[in-house]
């Protein structure tokens, strides 16, 4: 982790070859391991971008099992369910990490640009959860643990996040049936507003997803937060910020606003958390290495303090 320390300020580029080298030769050490935590992929919509993976806990006391969704990011232009080679226990490790401690997890692709725009890759993680939902029969068969779906958490990072965000945020967007089932959201050093001192996603990427700046304005997470309904606001489910210690200026900013106006309007403290130690890249590759796992261990402690009694 003092590699990653040292380099604090490295620009994104720099940041990933930073990351990889540091933690996929931890990850090659495990390979056995995580490719042996049983994983089933299914298809939830019309295109290969619609295709999610499920990874199974190996027993739990109660036979069931807590469901995951995690949405990773990639400035909206990248990103798999499992990286390709030669990164492919990207994101496996991650889905084996919190299958190991009892959820049941899932990993949902989504369109990426040039071909959408938004809201589609909400409307893709929304379908993705009410596929799972609906399709709990498929999803459980021939697993020793079942997905308990009446007990959902979704986690997203960067863009995830954002996506994320916008889900809980636009109106009318989560399915009434699917809310309730959603106990808590782990949103993870998303971009939430782009009127930051220090830009962080390349403007043709912003306006190739929101459109032109207007568009931007009124869509971004920030400005949904602000316009959403009192009932909207009060309807919300438990919320956990997350940033890196090292973490991009704009993100850092951003974030920091986004908390300030949930708990304005919510009313209620926000809890959030800092990953320690960690660049903006390396925090989900880290898991399954055995090292700068702590922040997911404080995630599963706060899941597991929102799960029913």
């Amino acid at each position: 982790m003092e590699v990653i320390a040292e380099n604090k300020n490295a620009d994104i580029p720099t940041q990933i070859e930073l990351t990889y080298k540091v933690f996929y030769p931890l990850l090659e050490q495990k390979s056995a391991e995580i490719l042996k935590v049983q994983s089933k992929t299914f298809k939830y919509g019309s295109t290969d971008r619609h295709q999610l993976d499920v990874y199974y806990p190996p027993a739990t006391p109660s036979g069931t099992a807590p469901v995951l969704f995690f949405v990773y990011g990639g400035g909206y232009a990248s990103g798999d369910r499992r990286m390709p080679a030669p990164r492919s226990l990207v994101y496996a490790n991650l889905g084996a990490f919190y299958a190991e401690r009892g959820f049941v997890t899932v990993i949902a692709d989504y369109r990426l640009l040039p071909n959408m725009k938004f809201p589609d890759p909400v409307v893709d993680i929304k379908d993705a959860i009410s596929w799972f939902v609906a399709h709990d029969d498929d999803v459980n068969s021939g697993a020793a643990v079942k997905a308990d779906s009446n007990n959902i958490f979704i986690m997203g990072h960067s863009a995830g996040a954002a996506i994320l965000a916008s889900l809980i945020l636009l109106p009318g967007l989560l399915p009434n049936g699917i809310k309730p089932r959603v106990r808590g959201v782990i949103l993870q050093a998303a971009v939430y507003h782009f009127d930051t001192k220090v830009p962080t996603l390349p403007p043709p990427l912003v306006s190739a997803y929101y459109g032109p700046p207007e568009s931007v304005q009124k869509d971004c997470p920030l400005s949904l937060l602000r316009q959403a309904s009192e009932d909207a606001v009060r309807s919300l489910p438990e919320v956990l910020l997350v940033v890196s210690e090292f973490d991009l200026p704009g993100v850092l900013e951003s974030h920091d606003d986004f908390h300030k106006l949930l708990q304005e309007r919510t009313g209620k403290e926000v809890e959030e958390a800092v990953m320690k130690g960690h660049s903006h890249i390396t925090p989900h590759v880290s898991l399954y290495t055995g090292l700068g796992e702590e922040w997911a261990h404080g995630v599963i402690g706060w899941i597991k303090a929102k799960l029913p009694k």
